[in-house]
């Protein structure tokens, strides 16, 4: 497994996945979802990262990202790894880099929001020292990590 800069080649095959993926948890027709409706990589994304298998068959099998919210505060997205990939540490090992990253900018403080649905995530989060709090939209659950 391979951790490295998105580029541009790689929207379709992100796209892709992240349908199967929400579909699967959402139960629903993924393409509904506002995600897939904006995916560009030129929105404020500060690095986007993308882990991919490695060898023969190379295939995208993670992505996390983080946006800038103002000149102290991140928002980390597109969090998603293939559910046959989960339980490896991939996701650690990009939310490691982005934090580190994040630091190294100055940026004192990462947001996200998830919805209550996402209960492996939400423990993921917690144990990487995010907490929740209060945000705009009461359907999803609002957390913050101070960097």
């Amino acid at each position: 497994m391979k951790i490295r800069d998105y580029k541009k080649s790689d929207k379709e095959e992100i796209i892709e996945m992240v349908k199967g993926i929400l579909g699967d948890i959402f139960n629903g027709d993924p393409n509904k979802f506002k995600v897939l409706k904006e995916f560009d990589v030129t929105k404020d994304y500060i690095k986007y990262l993308v882990a991919e298998t490695q060898g023969e068959g190379r295939k995208i099998i993670g992505t996390m990202t983080i946006k800038k919210i103002n000149n102290k505060i991140v928002r980390l997205k597109r969090m998603y790894v293939r559910p046959d990939y989960r339980g490896r540490g991939i996701a650690q090992k990009m939310l490691d880099i982005l934090v580190k990253f994040a630091k190294q900018k100055g940026y004192k403080k990462m947001l996200l929001h998830t919805y209550p649905i996402m209960e492996n995530a939400m423990r993921f989060y917690k144990k990487n020292g995010f907490v929740e709090s209060t945000g705009d939209d009461p359907e999803q659950i609002h957390v913050e990590k101070v960097l």
